[in-house]
């Protein structure tokens, strides 16, 4: 009897946390897991599933868009300019004395500009005399045009014009069979001033946060980051998010920056938001101080975290049950041969270290440990005993001492 009540004061005892043997146990028993948590031992075998598993990629991305991704398209909002060449007394140049056209004939013969700077001029060949002699070509600047709402532009003698979803080649096909008819063989330019359409949103940690415009060289990823004058973080503790039409990747910013295929070209419309998110991890039970800790460097292992947080306790935790619980991908579960969390992407998975092995301590090298992992140390099954014998030794003390002082 007395050995019954000397182990129900062990149990009822103040503790730190579970043992090793109650943590075992709470996985199996269905009442106390309800989240359908498993343990693993750390081995090699491990280590090489957990280094097959990778983030969500952003190239997966690279086949998804909302709208057309030529970056030189046009479309509401953007400014246009419009540039047109034509010969002899056109529509817009009125002889050479309106002054909005120039006179590339009269420009040539005062020898201040050459045939090439001069654009496209109609020739057979001979020398600028003969052509400016036998040809007189105006350029017209149009004032420049906003693209309204509908998408479309009013160009004088053109009337107004579609050119949303157009490129700037089509855009200046249009303007010229629409003169072809009112003045002699002209010849279109259109470029883009500023473009809504071919542009990408950058915001959050950025130093130059706004609208990014594309060229049709299809910056990447990075590049447009880095035209925002990127993050002053670590990129291991900055986290970008790509969303793309109803489509959304986030990924730590070391992966595009340290994996090529994963440094996409950016689509018009895109939205990359860079958040700062510092990495740390937490540590429970028979240690020094519950705490959070930072993870300050660009990689940490298992072993790493251990000795940055002082180790298990000698007189109180059990070397035997260090534990790491963590959220699982899904797929990485289903290769350890567990069963996953229904309707979850992620399951919850405890991972167990015996330091009491020398060869574990290698293991502990290439664990890497990840953003919000916790680190658990179990109570040595020995250690309610010593704190109920520290109790009744407390107990009993004074009165041995007080018999002995009375003798």
């Amino acid at each position: 009897m007395s050995g019954l009540l000397f182990l129900s004061g062990c149990s009822s005892l103040p503790s730190s946390g579970p043992t090793e043997s109650q943590f075992i146990n709470a996985q199996k028993d269905p009442k106390k897991n309800k989240l359908g948590f498993g343990i693993v031992q750390i081995s090699s075998d491990l280590l090489t599933i957990l280094a097959s598993d990778s983030p969500t990629p952003l190239s997966t991305l690279d086949k998804v868009t909302d709208r057309p991704t030529s970056n030189d398209m046009i479309g509401p909002g953007d400014i246009i300019q419009i540039s047109i060449y034509e010969i002899g007394n056109g529509l817009f140049g009125g002889g050479g004395s309106n002054a909005s056209g120039t006179s590339i004939a009269a420009t040539m013969a005062s020898g201040s500009a050459t045939p090439q700077s001069t654009g496209s001029i109609l020739s057979s060949g001979g020398a600028a005399q003969d052509q400016q002699a036998s040809v007189k070509a105006i350029l017209s600047n149009l004032p420049p045009l906003n693209v309204s709402a509908d998408g479309t532009v009013t160009v004088p003698y053109a009337g107004t014009l579609h050119v949303a979803g157009r490129t700037v080649d089509q855009t200046a096909a249009m303007v010229r069979q629409a003169l072809a008819k009112k003045s002699q063989a002209p010849q279109v330019v259109v470029r883009v001033v500023q473009s809504v359409t071919n542009s990408a949103i950058v915001y959050g940690n950025v130093t130059r946060p706004g609208r990014v415009l594309l060229t049709p060289t299809r910056e990447r990823l990075m590049d447009v980051i880095a035209l925002a004058q990127g993050s002053s973080h670590p990129p291991e503790d900055s986290v970008i998010q790509l969303t793309r039409g109803n489509h959304v990747a986030r990924v730590a910013m070391s992966v595009p920056e340290n994996d090529p295929s994963q440094n996409i070209a950016i689509h018009p419309g895109d939205r990359i938001e860079v958040i700062y998110k510092p990495r740390t991890f937490t540590v429970f039970g028979a240690t020094g101080k519950v705490s959070e800790v930072p993870f300050t460097v660009p990689e940490l292992s298992l072993s790493e975290a251990i000795a940055r947080t002082g180790g298990p306790l000698d007189q109180q935790s059990d070397p035997n049950g260090i534990f790491l619980l963590r959220y699982e991908d899904n797929d990485v579960v289903r290769r350890l041969g567990l069963p996953v969390a229904e309707g979850k992407p992620v399951t919850p998975i405890v991972y167990q270290i015996d330091m009491m092995n020398p060869g574990n301590y290698f293991l502990g090298q290439h664990f890497v440990m990840r953003d919000k992992d916790m680190l658990y140390y179990s109570n040595a099954k020995a250690n309610n005993f010593y704190k109920l014998f520290a109790l009744i030794s407390t107990i009993v003390q004074p009165g041995i001492t007080a018999g002995y002082m009375a003798r």
